[in-house]
């Protein structure tokens, strides 16, 4: 008879992965790796450029400096949004800044006559985005012109038409009532033109997040052919983003009029190249398809904070542009960067929005 004896019992776990490390079911490494995936490196950016003007000049993070600030990034932020409404589609508007100068001219040229209400030169401000909108759309959506080629076309007819009416000299005599209500008042505490910013921000995150043009956006920007395929005019949806992106970009030149007091023609005119750096920056593709509206605003958030810096510090212009420059670069590197480690991320469908 044998005798059998206990053998002692070997429990082993699989090795954990060295760049993970877990807290309650809690990763770091995904967490990183999704942020990375949805903002690239701005989070990073951001706290570093804070902490480090802050440092150097106290001014920085002075109560008057943040009210300046948030008057600044109101109008990137309305402009990168409306940028954004461009990129999804996987298209550019080169047009934003020409907008945004021909809409300040209207509006003020309908002002100053002094019949006008707040409100029609409002209105005539805004029917210029409405206009080049237009035809922005029926030329890329409908003719199938390359974005780039018709939105730098449409810019600088918007300039050469405000330079025309103005004659290269600003348009003053605004009625007060228009540019104190809408140029320097406060609304809940904030500048009125980061009331409104706000307002776009939330429009826009439920454009893209709760309705069917939303979801239209993204299937256009992600594949044109297979949307089609499925139902989606194409055509349409191409329309009405490009028209509601412009509209936001006069709405900016008349927030700008308002604050400035007078109509210029030459207003805007780096908002094309900086509207492209905050929303790639802020992680919307450059392929169409993908991108979060709070991404778009942190990327304002970051070339506004670094313009307002370097200037406290007293950094030459020629240099800022010198830098401006180096971030479009870095952030086509980043785009590109952020679309290899999307490919080599879990395969598991997932929405392209949040």
């Amino acid at each position: 008879m044998s005798i059998l004896k206990d053998k002692p019992v070997v429990t082993t776990f699989p090795m954990a992965d060295p760049r993970e490390y877990r807290l309650s079911g809690f990763s770091f490494h995904s967490l990183a790796r999704k942020t990375f995936v949805a903002y690239g490196i701005l989070p990073i950016l951001l706290i570093l450029l804070v902490v480090g003007f802050a440092l150097a000049e106290p001014r920085f993070i002075s109560s008057g400096n943040i009210v300046n600030v948030m008057r600044q990034v109101s109008f990137l932020g309305i402009i990168a949004i409306g940028q954004m409404m461009y990129l999804v589609t996987k298209n550019y508007d080169l047009s934003n800044g020409g907008t945004v100068a021909l809409s300040s001219v209207v509006c003020a040229m309908v002002l100053s006559r002094g019949d006008a209400s707040p409100l029609m030169g409002i209105l005539a401000g805004l029917a210029v985005g409405l206009i080049v909108g237009s035809i922005n759309g029926v030329l890329i959506a409908i003719f199938k012109i390359s974005s780039f080629m018709v939105t730098l076309g449409t810019g600088s007819a918007a300039v050469g038409v405000a330079l025309m009416l103005t004659g290269g000299v600003p348009i003053t005599g605004l009625p007060q009532a228009f540019t104190r209500a809408y140029g320097s008042s406060m609304v809940m505490g904030l500048p009125f033109s980061t009331f409104i910013m706000l307002l776009v921000l939330a429009g826009a995150y439920v454009l893209f997040n709760w309705t069917r043009l939303g979801r239209r956006a993204f299937a256009v920007g992600g594949n044109e052919h297979a949307a089609h395929h499925a139902g989606v005019n194409v055509k349409s949806t191409l329309l009405k983003l490009m028209i509601t992106g412009s509209v936001l970009a006069a709405l900016v030149g008349v927030l700008m009029t308002a604050r400035i007091s007078s109509g210029e023609a030459n207003i805007g005119l780096q908002f094309p190249m900086e509207s492209i750096i905050a929303a790639v920056i802020g992680g919307i593709a450059l392929n169409g398809g993908e991108g979060k509206v709070s991404g778009a605003f942190m990327g304002a958030l970051f070339i506004i904070l670094l313009s307002n810096g370097m200037d406290l510090i007293r950094v030459q212009s020629y240099v800022q542009d010198i830098l401006l420059g180096a971030l479009l670069v870095l952030a086509l590197m980043v785009d590109r960067l952020r679309t290899r480690v999307r490919l080599t991320a879990d395969p598991k469908p997932r929405r392209r929005h949040t």
